[in-house]
Parts: C-alpha cells; structure tokens; sequence
C-alpha cells in the first residue's frame, strides 16, 4: 500500500520572512520527429488516493501526440496444458531487461545511448515497442539540438497513454539523476504544475524534488539497488532515531512518526544493516526517505523560516476571528466550544495534520459523546419520573426533557458521522478539516456542533434540578426547598475546595471555580497525552 503520512495543500498570507512562490524549472521545449507529429506539451501532476496501484501518477506528465491507429491489448486469462517432462521457461530475446517489483508490478529497464530507460509498457508487443522507440528517438534528437548535457548517472522514465476518440496516443517521461537524486525535463516544468506547493528558495524546490526521486526509487527498485550506496540505509537509521527521541522529548514535535512507530521501524532496518542493498530493501528505505523529504518540504527544512513547533507555523497564517459569534456560542453552551475551537486549530496548524494527534483527539471525542449518551438518558429518565411524582408539574419537565434529547440526538448523530474516524489516515483527516474551516466562520460551526452532546447534557442536568428544586418547593414550601439547594451549593464548594489544596497555600474560591470550569470544559484528549520535557 502506498499511502502518506501526511498530506498538505501549502497557501500561506504575506509575512517578513521569505515569500513561497510557485517557480520554474529551466529545460527546453517542444519535442519534434518526422515520425511522430509535434504538439505542445501539457504538464500537471495528478495526485492518486491512497493505496492506489499507478506508480505514473503522481509524475509530471508531458504529451508527445502521434498518429497511432492501434488499441492497447488486451490482456485475458485462459486455461492450457503443459507437455509431458520438465518445463523449460523460455526467454524471449529483447533489448529490454524485465524486473518484478516487490508488490508483483512487472517493468522493464534497457541501455540507450547516454541514458538508460525504464517503462511499464508491454515492450514484448511489437507495436508498443515500436511506438516507443519513436518516442525514443524524438527525445534524443530534442537533446541533440539543444545542446543538453545529461548527468552520466541518468535515467528516463516513459508511459503511453492512448486515446481511443482520436485514435492517437500520448508518452509521458520524466529524467532522474541517482547523483544529485532529482528529477529534471526538457522543457521549463512550474512547481504549480508538479502540485508540489509553493517554494521559498532553490533549496527548497531541491527538497521537492528529491521526494519525486525517492518515489520514483521507490517505485523501480530491483535494476538500481546495486548502484545505491549502503549510507542511505545508515543515514535513515540516524534521522529516525533522532526524530524518535524529538517525539519522546517534546510535544510539539514536527517528525512524521510516533515514538512507537520509530521503534518498529529501527528494528526492522536494523535487520538489513550491514547488509547489501537489495530491491526489496531498497524499496522501503526509498518510501521512508521519500516521506521525510515530504514533510522536510512541508515545515520548511534547512529554510530560514523552518518550523520548529508543530503548533508554530513558519509564516503567519489568516485566522478568522468572530468574537461577536464565539462570545455567544461560548455564553449558550457553557464555554465548551472554545475548547474544540483552540483544539482544531491545533491539529490543523499550516494546513497540516499528524495523524497520532487526530486520532488521540478523535478517539477522545467519541469516548466523551458515547459517555454522554448514558448520562443524558439518565437525566431523561431521572426528568420524566420526577413529573409523576405527586403534586410534580408536567411543564417544569419539556424543559429537561428537550435538553436530555437534544444530548442524546447530538451525540448519536456525531457517532455515527465519526465512525472508523479513530483510524483515519492524515489525508482524510486533511481533508475533512479543510472542509470544515469555512472562510467565513473557521472552525467555529464545527466547534460548536462538538459542544453539543455535553452542553446539552449541562442544560438538562441543571433544568433537572432547578425541576426538582421546584417540585420540593410545592411539596414542603420555598424555605426548605431554597435551604437544601443552598446546602447543596455549599457541598459542592467544599469538595472542590478541599480537593485543590495545593503546597498547603489555598486559593480563592473563585480561582478554584474557575480552574475546575475550565476543566472540565476540555475533554479527556488532554488527560491521554504524556507529558515530556
């Protein structure tokens, strides 16, 4: 499976430091042949959804149109007999060397002139050979007339597509140099096209693509493990040890990986330390180093602005603030939306989200609404047996009643919205969070839906009482039934009084009121972590 860690979509407000811009990378253009008809090149990088199977896709795609009358075959499954005795596995006699991937996808490697050339096509089809050897030929004349000097240790990736409308096909290429790990074209290539997000420097944009190199590595291991150097296991072994000890020093760190994760990972490494590099380890040292590299872009690694603090960002980012709005949302539901509102900022710092912190605050947010459940149904119980009572008003009841089903219809309906979102990846966490930060409102709306279930629950649970309150007072009369709330009021102080006490110097009973409110407005997300120094 190929998924990410981390996904991002980098668009920042104006700041004092370096500005990320979209830029360019210099080669030339228009690739002609007297064989295959010349048109201009249309760039873009398409992102796959996780777990996709394309290795091409996420690549710069460059179109080479010409005239091509033929499908693509067809593959199809058929059953056969084998003859008596040992089978001897032919052969077939071809320029082209063929390698398995370690996931099974079966590529082709060959020797061509100043580069060599990998490909997915079925290069054993004579006319899917043919058709890229005259692609070939295009590209080697465009570096010929160009003058372009191409790095010895270079290597030329190729991928037809075919459009059955208008019966012609297109090649789709990128180089990658195993010397300075990074991939180049022949024609000018923006950064927005790539949709690798905006860069602030030439470093930066190095960073960018040296994560399409470890991807394209990644992706063709088995023909270029015996060329790569065994220092990019030992040097992976050393950033995932740092980054294991930054998780375990600091809450804020900026490494993709946990603590726990680092750990698996350091000893299945450790297993092949020492050992010569083969397609198969080559193939997930290149995943990792190509998920460093993508979240060294992110947070601006060996920039002047890097980030260092997961909740800093590097550049000032536009906050919406309504504090007309928040100071009623907070007013009608006990405070609680604050809360969820500080939160989802903190997950969402920079367009950004690791994904042990969404889950740990998801995980939370589920417990909190599947316990509230059972307290509010509680309180709706308690309400409705309250009203049969004798001498008990039925109206004193809607109120409790409402607010009671009012938490459990809230707190139903998120369950059901959030279920499986415990395990999410950061992509779909990204996503979801994006969609929910309104340019108007931020994440305002989303907060206050999440106080629901609790305040809900506030609401009843205080209505419950004052419902009782008044049922007593029916029954004995307002001075005993003022009396016991009063008694009650003043059991409730002393309990948080007494269980405050801190280094024997007491506070002020509103200090304690205070600390206690604002406890118990945060959810248990804050009670999970660890604290670290």
């Amino acid at each position: 499976m190929r998924s990410h860690l981390l996904s991002t979509q980098l668009d920042f407000s104006s700041s004092t430091a370096p500005q990320p811009q979209h830029t360019t990378t210099t080669c030339h253009r228009h690739l002609t042949n007297s064989s295959v008809r010349n048109s201009n090149s249309g760039l873009r990088l398409r992102q796959q959804p996780d777990g996709m199977k394309s290795y091409y896709g996420r690549f710069l795609q460059a179109n080479l149109c010409g005239s091509f009358i033929h499908s693509p075959p067809r593959v199809d499954a058929y059953h056969t007999t084998t003859a008596p005795g040992l089978r001897l596995r032919s052969s077939p006699k071809s320029k082209w060397l063929s390698f398995v991937h370690p996931e099974g996808q079966l590529y082709h490697h060959m020797k061509c002139g100043h580069f060599s050339v990998v490909t997915e096509e079925n290069v054993l089809n004579n006319e899917t050979d043919n058709l890229l050897s005259s692609y070939l030929t295009v590209i080697e004349n465009r570096i010929l007339e160009c003058g372009i000097l191409l790095p010895q240790a270079c290597e030329l990736f190729v991928e037809l597509r075919f459009d059955e409308s208008s019966q012609t096909s297109t090649c789709a290429y990128y180089f990658v140099d195993h010397y300075s790990r990074c991939l180049f074209w022949l024609e000018p290539t923006s950064s927005e096209l790539l949709d690798m997000g905006m860069v602030v420097s030439d470093s930066h944009l190095d960073t960018a693509l040296e994560r399409l190199y470890w991807v394209h590595i990644e992706f063709f291991p088995m023909h270029v493990c015996a060329q790569m150097t065994p220092l990019i296991l030992d040097n992976l072994i050393s950033v995932i040890c740092h980054g294991m000890t930054d998780r375990m020093t600091s809450r804020t760190s900026t490494f993709p990986y946990t603590e726990g994760k680092c750990d698996q990972l350091l000893r299945t490494l450790s297993l092949r330390r020492g050992e010569p590099l083969d397609g198969h380890t080559l193939c997930f040292v290149a995943r990792l180093w190509g998920a460093i590299n993508n979240q060294r872009f992110m947070t601006y690694y060996g920039q002047e602005n890097a980030q260092l603090d997961r909740l800093h960002p590097p550049m000032p980012e536009h906050i919406v603030n309504c504090p007309g709005m928040r100071a009623l949302a907070n007013l009608t539901l006990w405070g609680i939306p604050n809360h969820y509102y500080s939160k989802l900022h903190d997950l969402f710092v920079h367009d950004q989200v690791f994904v042990d912190h969404w889950q740990t605050f998801i995980t939370a947010c589920v417990s909190e609404w599947r316990g509230l459940l059972v307290w509010a149904f509680s309180v709706l119980i308690a309400s409705i047996l309250i009203s049969m009572l004798p001498r008990a008003s039925l109206s004193s009841a809607m109120a409790p009643i409402l607010a009671a089903c009012s938490s459990i219809l809230s707190g139903s309906i998120l369950l059901l919205k959030h279920h499986g979102f415990e395990d999410a990846t950061a992509s779909f966490a990204a996503h979801f969070l994006r969609a929910a930060k309104t340019s108007d409102w931020g994440f305002l709306p989303l907060s206050v839906v999440y106080s629901m279930p609790k305040a809900m629950y506030l609401w009843s649970l205080g209505l419950m009482i004052a419902q009782f309150v008044f049922w007593i007072s029916r029954v004995v009369g307002i001075f005993w039934a003022t009396g016991g709330a009063g008694f009650l009021a003043l059991m409730g102080c002393g309990i948080l009084y007494f269980t405050s006490l801190e280094d024997g110097h007491p506070e002020s009973m509103a200090t304690i009121l205070r600390s206690h409110w604002q406890t118990f407005q945060s959810d248990s997300a804050e009670s999970v972590e660890v604290l670290t120094v």
